[in-house]
């Protein structure tokens, strides 16, 4: 993911004329639908794409390109009700680089920090080489926020849903199959006036999520959604949670976004960045398009706040003691930490409340007890 994007000509014959929304569409498909009335949908953020062109009064869709990354306006269209994003084999200089493939973005350029934000997303057909994503992302040095732990955060990404990455799985030495559903987490916290990234892959705890689908997302369409809020991160899909993580960092302004990106094996990260690999362009697979049914966005008006409050559910409780043990440099033993939920939850109401916490951990420290966590 990145941070960019462009403007709209609409061309004619370069996208299938299709069309895929949903009979009878549902705004809510995930726990937020019983507090409905605690929710105001965000019309301005939200769009069902059934005019003939791109609102471009929500959707900025001309920005600069992007390390290896080549927006062009001309490889996003509207049309039969969906938003369509295109990727094409291309070659073309960009200053002193050579490039290979052009695709496309599109940004609300207003901009929401809490919110449920939900998609409804067809993959495209290209794997491996190219991400259909749909995430959120903080833009402008002035972005600052003082986390509870005394970091300074200067930027936020949620990403609500990656598909298709083929990201390398180091454990079996091979690429992750198109199954593979990633719902991750990026920012930069400044150290000493430098920027230090906090990503998948070097704070996995706080930042990794991935969801194993039991179809492939090229083959239809799919909802994908966040509720972002002040003490959690929580992922849906098909109105499932499929993953949840505490908002430690992700509390500035961030802007609702579409794109379809080029990865592997097209680019390769080097010294923390992306670049091309020449050897291994082709034009096979391409052009291909990710299909883009709704994207509906809601803000929470008033009522019960979610947070973390002093009752911990289950799903709650493991979330925050992966972090602390990632933290502590614990290897991971969900096992045990389910079996602590159990003895923590006394009264088994499925939630660890503050007071039976304290007594746990009470118990813990008791010179009869010898638990290492």
């Amino acid at each position: 993911m990145i941070y960019l994007l462009m403007g709209l000509v609409v061309l004619t014959g370069f996208f299938p004329e299709i069309s895929v929304h949903a009979a009878d569409p549902v705004p809510f498909r995930t726990g937020v639908q019983e507090k409905a009335g605690d929710w105001k949908f965000l019309d301005a953020q939200s769009d069902e794409f059934d005019a003939a062109h791109i609102d471009r009064s929500k959707w900025n869709i001309d920005t600069p390109d992007y390390g290896p990354w080549s927006w062009e306006p001309e490889n996003v269209k509207q049309q039969a009700g969906v938003l369509q994003i295109r990727m094409e084999q291309k070659n073309h200089r960009r200053g002193n680089q050579e490039l290979y493939y052009t695709s496309g973005m599109a940004r609300n350029d207003k901009t929401l920090t809490y919110g449920y934000f939900e998609a409804r997303i067809k993959g495209c057909s290209r794997y491996p080489g190219a991400c259909p994503s749909f995430w959120l992302y903080s833009i402008g040095p002035q972005n600052r926020f003082k986390a509870r732990d005394g970091e300074t955060v200067a930027y936020s990404e949620i990403d609500v849903v990656e598909l298709q990455q083929c990201e390398f799985d180091f454990k079996t030495k091979k690429h992750f199959p198109v199954t593979r559903i990633d719902c991750n987490l990026h920012t930069t916290l400044m150290k000493e006036g430098r920027r230090e990234w906090v990503r998948p892959h070097n704070r996995p705890g706080l930042c990794s999520n991935h969801f194993d689908s039991p179809w492939d997302p090229r083959d239809d369409f799919h909802i994908y959604a966040v509720e972002n809020s002040q003490d959690w991160i929580v992922w849906y899909i098909d109105g499932t949670e499929v993953a949840r993580k505490p908002n430690l960092y992700w509390h500035l302004p961030m802007h609702v976004t579409l794109s379809l990106g080029l990865r592997y094996p097209f680019v390769v990260y080097k010294d923390g960045a992306r670049l091309p690999v020449p050897e291994k362009t082709t034009a096979e697979g391409f052009p291909t398009t990710m299909l883009v049914d709704y994207v509906r966005v809601w803000q929470r008006t008033g009522g019960a706040k979610p947070g973390t409050g002093t009752d911990w559910t289950k799903a709650e409780f493991i979330a925050l003691e992966k972090v602390k043990w990632e933290k502590n440099g614990w290897a991971w033993n969900q096992q045990k930490v389910e079996a602590n939920f159990k003895a923590i939850d006394k009264n088994r109401d499925g939630v660890a409340s503050g007071k039976e916490r304290q007594d746990w951990f009470n118990q813990q420290k008791s010179p009869d007890n010898k638990s290492e966590k």
